[in-house]
Order: structure tokens, then sequence, then C-alpha cells
């Protein structure tokens, strides 16, 4: 069933209040090409991270120096995968705004 007058002024109307609203939203939507809403190295640290906290949990639980300073290590890295593009982007701004 084909649109009529009124209904495709307001179709027009909203699209004009996204555009106003959000551009770049507006201009995802268009593309067909959504953002990516997660940083690629989110599960990679995620995982790094979780495994770092077992296996200090699991040295101190143990009497195992090497587990505990493995576990730290990883905890550290999971730390970097996961804040990286953030600190990377906040440091980038510092220095062009500077």
């Amino acid at each position: 069933m084909p649109m009529s007058d009124e209904e495709r002024r307001l179709l027009k109307e909203l699209e004009l209040g996204l555009i106003a609203d959000d551009p770049h939203l507006a201009m995802e939507l268009l593309s067909g090409y959504p953002a990516r809403r997660f940083p690629a190295g989110l599960f990679p640290g995620m995982l790094a991270a979780l495994i770092g906290v077992v296996l200090i949990l699991a040295g101190a639980g143990v009497p195992a120096p090497g587990a505990v300073v493995l576990g730290i290590l990883l905890l550290g890295l999971g730390a970097c995968l996961l804040l990286g593009p953030t600190l990377l982007a906040r440091s980038a701004g510092r220095q062009h705004t500077g």
C-alpha cells in the first residue's frame, strides 16, 4: 500500500530531525555499514585479565610465586588491551590541541 502525502511529509521531517540531532548516526544508517560498537582489544583483553586474576588467586592459595607473577603480567596485558585505544586517543588529542 503506498504512503499518503502526509505520511511522506512526516517521514521526511523525521529524517531531517535525525540528521540534525545526530549526524554521525544518520550517516551510519544511510551508508548501510554500522560502526564497530566494541574496541578491537575488548575480548582478548578481557580474556587475558580474567586468566591473570585466576592465576593470581591460584598462586596465592598454593605456594606458587611464578603463577602470581604470570597472573600479574597477564592482568597488566589485559588492562593494556582494554585501555590502550582509549589512552592512545587521549594522548593523541592532547598532542594535537597543545
